[in-house]
């Protein structure tokens, strides 16, 4: 499989796959929802986009079921939200475009469980475009792997300075920029000095884009070693919430810095990182923003939240396919938990020290899972949270309404 996205000189975009045997059809590796049905469309009349919901896949093929070696689709090249997914188009104010890779990963016929090379190719005239950090000119050729990287193809250069690669939108109003610049840097060298330097340096890239139908908001992410923000929609960006900002910063940073710990494989286990990003959001907020009660805040918010999600389903593995946010929520409910507990049994324990302890087990071959960090600190656990954290993932019939309901999260956080 052979995977060729093109953006053409009039500013319109396709996306071509082609197999050196024939087939019946083209299956994408992943599938939030049925966006492709509606916003891409095959070159020729012949060929056809379908979403099987039962099994959550789209595919392509032809409407006369005949086998195929190659098929052109046309793309939609704005800004759309996926859920727990990230955007396949992220566009700059000036025409820039910042492409996620993963949503151009297919397959002939289905994908395998270890399936992870992606053949890959982006032409774009009259561009630069960024790869791994790397500019090239008009076009490039890469394998994709993993869950992709994000693309950058345009006409600006990236600015290098001691912390980032970084691209930064000029639509962005000033004082966002400035708290990109400022925050940013200072959220690198605090989590440097809790987690550890990185051994490479990240890019940076915010983007902005207009819309025409009143939507406005932000989207954040870490992908093979990049950070990306965008923001949408005039109201998005007409008023910065200092606190909020940061947050937000602070926790795709954390990501960055938990490792090899954000290689969960178990998508029902991404409380784990997205609870602790929230978490270590929080302790940089105290200690960084000197925003000393937003932690404790946001974890009682968290917990009513979290209930709130699981009142009507109250399994976590069924309750979560169809909202993400419950990673967030009662993520950051359990890491304070946990936090609380080692703080208890050790003050010179914290969760820190823990995620360390996390990715070096990873390193030695121990896969990043719930499993493995609880292994590291399950003497300093009660067997009963223990037992329930394992359950909550894995178990189709486990309460965790219940479970929560449990949590007595007022005034428990401790700030590092």
């Amino acid at each position: 499989m052979f995977t060729h996205i093109e953006k053409h000189r009039d500013n319109t975009w396709t996306v071509t796959y082609h197999v050196d045997t024939p087939v019946n059809k083209l299956v994408f590796n992943r599938t939030p929802d049925n966006s492709r049905v509606k916003r891409w469309q095959p070159d020729n009349s012949h060929y056809e986009i379908s979403f099987n919901k039962e099994i959550g896949q789209e595919s392509i093929s032809r409407k006369d079921g005949r086998p195929f070696t190659e098929v052109k689709i046309k793309l939609t090249p704005t800004y759309t939200p996926l859920p727990k997914e990230y955007a396949p188009f992220s566009p700059f104010s000036d025409e820039g475009m910042l492409l996620h890779s993963g949503r151009f990963f297919a397959c002939a016929s289905m994908c395998a469980d270890n399936a992870n090379t992606w053949p890959i190719a982006i032409k774009a005239p009259f561009n630069h475009i960024i790869v791994d950090g790397k500019v090239h000119k008009n076009n490039v050729q890469w394998i994709g792997k993993d869950s992709g990287q994000k693309i950058y193809v345009g006409h600006e250069a990236p600015i290098e300075d001691a912390h980032f690669v970084s691209l930064i939108d000029g639509r962005l109003p000033p004082t966002l920029k400035q708290h990109i610049e400022k925050d940013l840097p200072k959220l690198m060298d605090f989590f440097a000095d809790k987690m550890g330097t990185l051994d490479y340096r990240p890019a940076l890239f915010a983007s902005f884009s207009e819309t025409n139908d009143g939507r406005y908001g932000h989207q954040g992410g870490t992908l093979s070693d990049q950070i990306f923000l965008h923001w949408y929609g005039e109201k998005a960006i007409e008023k910065v919430n200092s606190k909020s900002i940061f947050w937000f910063f602070a926790h795709e940073v954390a990501h960055l810095y938990q490792k090899q710990g954000s290689d969960i494989e178990n998508p029902t286990e991404a409380w784990l990182h997205e609870g602790a990003a929230e978490f270590l959001a929080g302790v940089a907020s105290a200690n960084v923003a000197n925003n000393t009660g937003l932690l404790s805040e946001k974890i009682v918010t968290a917990q009513r939240h979290c209930l709130e999600g699981l009142k009507q389903e109250p399994n976590y593995i069924r309750a979560v396919k169809s909202n993400s946010r419950l990673h967030y929520n009662c993520g950051l409910v359990l890491i304070n938990e946990i936090n609380h507990a080692l703080v208890k049994k050790d003050k010179q324990l914290d969760i820190f020290d823990t995620w360390q302890s996390f990715n070096q087990q990873i390193e030695s071959g121990k896969p990043a899972s719930v499993a493995t960090f609880l292994n590291g600190i399950q003497s300093h656990l009660s067997s009963e949270l223990v037992n329930s954290m394992t359950q909550l993932s894995q178990s189709t019939e486990f309460d965790a309404y219940a479970f929560f309901q449990t949590f007595n999260v007022a005034n428990k956080d401790k700030t590092l």
